[in-house]
């Protein structure tokens, strides 16, 4: 395959027809496998394949149970219901709390050994969970997907455009040493760094951007994406969940350029984010609520509009809560429920439904990226007491 090359600041764009449309095959491959899960073992979602309407539907796990003594076949054991969204909840350990998400999801269950995975981090910049990644969360999932039998893990990321210090950032936010727990490395999307290969979006793909737009091919040649998303308010973006930190994978340079993220253009912000959704599909979503930024953020010190003169620092949470799913919108508009119950009322995030909110609306338009009213929401969490209080601001 003949591959030409260009560079610019340190990094190397791949600029090849044949690459392209493998992403775009490889894509398409990613999608149809979620969707095929979906209907086969959650029902038939045909609001997260961007159509509409859906059902119920079961799949059994375990092995048969034996049956009495001379009563011939063994009896099959008790379906199991798999749900769109998978919610857990634990007072004092987080990796039950997990788990107990995971279990009422399809969780892992797509993913085979010798496949590839890249675990989409949050790292805007080096302040500690919830303000990124928990590394708690990065050690557990990378535990299980060496247990599949997954050799190929990775994870990277770039913090804000205007930030050039996202190594240092990895380092104090513990990402990097999670990482090198599990025997990896944590990926530094920079464009200076000529080991770092950008792939090109198809031309047309990003209408509301201006200018090629370029994502890490680590990131675009990987089997599955898993999104490890905490939850979190946003002062410009009302929050960052699973949609919104996806702007982290777009290259530096073309975030910074005029019209595209220098300004955070609320008019097209939203519309920008859903784009760069639709370039890639997760096979999971993990919002990680054990504790969340529920006043401020990204960062510690971003300061929503209308907070008391008193406010002096992000505030933060402890719902204890871990939100699972295949569908991006569905797990966002589950984060903005638990937020919704914790966030002071200044907060741009208690003053709309969930499925109102601008990220949602704006994903629900682009079309393909998952639901599309509540009426297709399903929530799962036998082990979450404000289970109710989540559902009722999401269907009220």
């Amino acid at each position: 395959m003949f591959i030409k090359t260009s560079r610019k600041a340190g990094s190397r764009t791949l600029d090849s027809r044949s690459l392209t449309e493998e992403f775009v095959a490889k894509e398409l491959t990613r999608r149809q496998m979620v969707q095929a899960v979906m209907l086969g073992t959650v029902g038939t979602w045909l609001g997260a394949a961007g159509l509409a309407g859906c059902s119920s539907a079961t799949t059994t796990i375990g092995t048969p149970t034996p049956a009495p003594t001379g009563t011939g076949d063994p009896i099959a054991p008790p379906a199991t219901t798999k749900h769109l969204v998978g919610m857990g909840y634990d007072e004092s350990d987080r990796n039950k709390a997990l788990e107990a998400a995971l279990a009422e999801t399809i969780g892992l269950g797509m993913i085979k050994p010798g496949q590839s995975v890249y675990l989409r981090v949050n790292s805007n910049s080096g302040d500690v969970y919830p303000y990124s990644t928990s590394p708690a969360t990065i050690l557990a999932i990378g535990g299980m997907l060496k247990d599949i039998g997954v050799t190929d893990i990775r994870i990277g990321d770039r913090s804000f455009f205007g930030d050039t210090g996202t190594a240092a950032n990895l380092v104090s936010n513990g990402i990097t040493g999670a990482a090198k727990k599990l025997g990896l490395k944590a990926t530094v999307f920079d464009e200076n760094d000529a080991n770092v290969e950008w792939l090109a979006l198809p031309a047309g793909s990003t209408k509301d951007w201006k200018g090629t737009i370029r994502l890490p091919v680590d990131v675009t040649s990987a089997d599955h994406h898993i999104i490890l998303s905490c939850v979190k308010t946003h002062f410009i973006a009302q929050v960052t969940m699973s949609l919104k930190i996806a702007l982290g994978l777009v290259h530096a340079e073309d975030r910074a350029r005029d019209g595209n993220l220098k300004n955070h253009n609320t008019a097209i912000l939203f519309n920008q984010v859903a784009q760069i959704n639709k370039a890639f599909t997760p096979s999971l979503v993990i919002a990680d609520g054990y504790e969340a930024v529920i006043s401020g953020g990204p960062t510690m010190n971003d300061k929503p509009s209308g907070a008391p003169s008193t406010w002096k620092g992000g505030i933060t949470g402890s719902p204890k809560v871990f939100i699972v799913s295949t569908d991006r919108i569905a797990a966002d508009v589950a984060g903005i429920s638990v937020l919704q119950t914790l966030s002071p009322s200044y907060e741009a995030v208690t003053k709309t439904k969930p499925f109102e909110a601008p990220v949602i609306k704006a994903a629900i338009a682009a079309g393909g990226l998952g639901i599309s009213d509540a009426s297709a929401f399903d929530l799962a969490g036998p082990t979450v007491p404000m289970l109710d209080t989540y559902l009722a601001k999401i269907n009220g």
